[in-house]
């Protein structure tokens, strides 16, 4: 496809499925309530955010992340995917579009008073509070570059956003269904307890980041 990724992001409309709102989905409220603790009215102040607003509660959901179903599953039934591409420490990895909402440039973070290393820190972005996490330090990526990731892929499933940070963006790639290997046991030098399938571009294999997973890290 002609299209940079760059270029593809920017002409997605993220107004509705990102937008900030009066409530907080039970996956924001579970973040909030692990890593921020008693001071989550300070912490949500300083990024810009009302601590006022209550966790969304309808009967018959209490989360998000129950109700949706799972990205990686639904990925191996689509007969083609499209994903964009992105570079840590000089190895390639994929994400599938469908869970990634924009690119943006790295970022200054609110530091989170307990978290693990993984996880940088907290932002406001249209108005959700968004952790981002090192990816690197989740793939267990080891490179000489380190501290040299620029950009920020933004993701959202199961009532949570999240912030990627990554080293540069790539290229986009449409790719069929056979050309997908969903048996991992293949050496890719990655954690890949986060790998959920590999793309096989010519004479090498580059992971697919379960999004999913990574969320699940955070979250449990």
């Amino acid at each position: 496809m002609n299209k940079s990724p760059e270029d593809y992001f920017k002409e997605q409309d993220f107004s509705a499925a990102a937008a900030g709102g009066a409530s907080f989905t039970p996956a924001e409220q579970a973040f909030m309530d692990k890593y921020l603790g008693v001071d989550s009215g300070a912490m949500l102040e300083k990024i810009g955010i009302s601590p006022e607003a209550k966790a969304a509660s309808e009967p018959d959901q209490h989360s998000e992340m129950s109700a949706e179903e799972s990205l990686d599953a639904m990925l191996r039934e689509a007969p083609e995917l499209l994903m964009v591409g992105f570079f840590i420490g000089g190895q390639e990895f994929t994400l599938p579009t469908v869970a990634v909402q924009e690119v943006i440039r790295a970022m200054p973070v609110a530091k989170l008073p307990v978290a693990p290393r993984f996880v940088a820190g907290v932002i406001n972005l249209r108005g959700r509070v968004t952790p981002l996490i090192h990816l690197r330090d989740v793939l267990e990526v080891i490179s000489p570059r380190q501290n040299k990731d620029k950009f920020i892929i933004v993701c959202r499933r199961q009532g949570f956003q999240v912030g990627m940070i990554i080293e540069r963006v790539h290229t986009m790639y449409r790719v069929p269904q056979a050309d997908i290997d969903w048996s991992i046991e293949a050496h890719i030098g990655a954690n890949v307890d986060f790998i959920s399938g590999l793309l096989k571009l010519k004479d090498q294999l580059v992971g697919i980041v379960s999004v999913d997973r990574v969320i699940a890290s955070i979250l449990n």
